[in-house]
């Protein structure tokens, strides 16, 4: 197809540099565009995490001091129970000596 000096023609051609431009701006836009939006998930992504990390540690925190109270109260109970074996013993020695006596 012969375009024999066609005006149309003509005029595409010499936009073509101009619609080359064009088209290249825009496509250095959409990238531009496209790593913003990455560069906001990234931000948003690292929010979320250093929240996440923030609660787990105030809670591991919490959890610690629970522990520790735990800690002492066992340590309470072990010193009672030791206190209850004995005063058994003391009885089982005393029901011995009676029932030796009988």
């Amino acid at each position: 197809m012969a375009n024999f000096g066609a005006p149309a023609h003509q005029a595409a051609m010499a936009n073509l540099g101009g619609m080359m431009l064009v088209a290249g701006g825009a496509m250095c836009l959409a990238r531009g565009v496209s790593d913003a939006l990455d560069a906001v998930a990234e931000a948003r992504y690292q929010r979320r995490y250093h929240d996440a990390l923030g609660a787990a540690t105030t809670h591991a925190r919490e959890l610690e001091g629970v522990a520790r109270v735990a800690v002492g109260l066992i340590a309470e109970l072990e010193a009672e129970v030791a206190q209850l074996r004995e005063a058994c013993a003391q009885r089982q020695d005393v029901i011995e000596t009676l029932c030796g006596r009988a």
